[in-house]
């Protein structure tokens, strides 16, 4: 990857008051929202988004013979069970969906360049462990493999949606923070129109 100027200097001075960022985009998908952390003091702007503080170790990443990434752990903290919470919504959310993965990108920045939104370094990482307790989630991560990956893509349930909750496809902007991807509850929410499921299909179900 091509390093900016600014980084080329800051890595090779003697000295200098600059951080490498270690910073993880968390997709859940029983969460609406992208999980956006960085292992810092405090909250960082990049990409015009905002990063919030939080602690987490990475496992050294090692690569294999033919450059894929093998296996490591990822260590956030549970201290309040923010992510506790998220994951134990993540377990429901697949008993009732089937398995979607958590998938998490991996970016390494420096504060002094954090209007570069080139990282110095990214790879893509989907979750195939997670193990918490009320110190740390530890979230054992690898590169996407293929053979894993769901196919077919789309399934058509006729009372179950296959929208994430307030994304652009639900539609839905209101007060509301859960759902539980029923019609019924989609009818409560006054955006029935928007309903991703396919009552007229029975009750098996169809994969395209």
């Amino acid at each position: 990857m091509e390093l900016s100027t600014k980084i080329k200097i800051e890595k090779n001075i003697l000295a200098s008051n600059s951080v490498w960022l270690s910073m993880l985009e968390i997709n859940i998908p029983s969460v609406a929202e992208v999980l956006r952390i960085v292992n810092n003091n405090e909250d960082i702007n990049w990409r015009d988004k905002t990063w919030l503080r939080f602690p987490f170790e990475l496992d050294e990443i090692s690569q294999s013979a033919n450059a894929e990434i093998s296996q490591f752990q990822i260590k956030v903290g549970n201290v309040k069970n923010i992510i506790g919470q998220y994951i134990r919504q993540y377990d429901n959310y697949i008993k009732v969906n089937g398995f979607e993965p958590i998938t998490v990108v991996l970016y390494i920045v420096n504060s002094k360049d954090l209007a570069n939104v080139t990282p110095i370094y990214s790879t893509n990482l989907i979750l195939t462990t997670s193990s918490l307790n009320h110190i740390e989630v530890s979230f054992t991560v690898s590169a996407r493999n293929l053979f894993r990956a769901r196919a077919p893509q789309i399934r058509m349930f006729p009372n179950s949606c296959r929208f994430k909750f307030k994304s652009s496809l639900c539609g839905y902007t209101g007060p509301e923070t859960e759902c539980n991807k029923t019609l019924s509850r989609c009818r409560q929410l006054l955006n029935s129109k928007r309903f991703g499921g396919f009552p007229a299909i029975g009750n098996k179900g169809v994969s395209i």
